[in-house]
């Protein structure tokens, strides 16, 4: 996940959230991302939708790391899961069909690092609305995919010992627990991912945290709210992660 991307926990899940693209012919597609996923258009009242879905071998703004073993392991779990608009998760208005893994260069690093990048179909003639929010999203460059992960276990970056993924502030060392070491999520399973369409102008990266947060938290419901509301999300949310 590009810079520009945000992450954001709501229970025992997570949400890694980047820049998407509207790719409408192949040599519109942002040159970074896999180049041949265009001729996977076969109907035309499709969106098509390409974007970063995770980077892997370092650990983001807020400390969650995936190994690129793991993202290989687990990049064909993407495939065919359902995409929704703002995590509506009971409301489909697509499906991811493809993904690629690719290694990039990134500022201030020595090393190429692996990302899954993912391509979505909006079915647009069945959800105008949706596509017409999503071109004008794409249009002001704020258009955005969000990612939802659980993992088998999780593994302390500080002590490295693992512990079962759904393990209580209590059940695991006190590194975790008080959140100051990396945490590597082991066998992850993607379940699919989200269109954002962020509340302002300009992007989210230029927006403020705290405004963001409560759009989020209101997007998600009031009972995942309830358990984490603005105040938890600003604290779990970074402007540049890097994921």
């Amino acid at each position: 996940m590009e810079k520009e991307g945000l992450l954001t926990e709501i229970g025992d899940k997570f949400y890694a959230t980047a820049r998407a693209y509207i790719v409408h012919e192949p040599d519109e597609l942002p040159r970074e991302l896999a180049s041949d996923w265009t001729s996977q258009r076969m109907n035309d009242s499709f969106l098509w939708i390409a974007g970063r879905y995770v980077q892997g071998n370092k650990a983001n703004k807020n400390g969650h790391f995936w190994s690129y073993d793991d993202l290989r392991a687990s990049e064909g779990s993407i495939r065919y899961t359902p995409m929704n608009v703002l995590h509506r998760w009971d409301q489909p208005v697509g499906t991811f069909v493809e993904t690629k893994i690719v290694h990039r260069e990134q500022a201030g690093e020595d090393e190429l690092l692996p990302e899954i990048q993912a391509l979505g179909v909006l079915w647009a003639a069945n959800f105008p609305d949706v596509a017409k929010a999503a071109k004008k999203a794409h249009e002001a460059d704020s258009l955005w995919y969000s990612m939802e992960c659980v993992a088998e276990s999780v593994q302390c970056m500080t002590c490295d010992r693992i512990f079962p993924y759904r393990s209580a502030a209590h059940e695991v060392c006190e590194h975790l627990a008080k959140r100051e070491s990396a945490r590597r999520f082991i066998n992850p399973v993607f379940l699919g991912g989200a269109l954002i369409f962020p509340p302002t102008k300009p992007a989210w990266p230029d927006a403020d945290v705290t405004d963001v947060a409560k759009t989020l938290a209101d997007a998600v419901g009031a009972r995942d709210a309830e358990a984490l509301g603005p105040a938890e999300w600003e604290r779990l949310m970074s402007l540049a992660t890097s994921n």
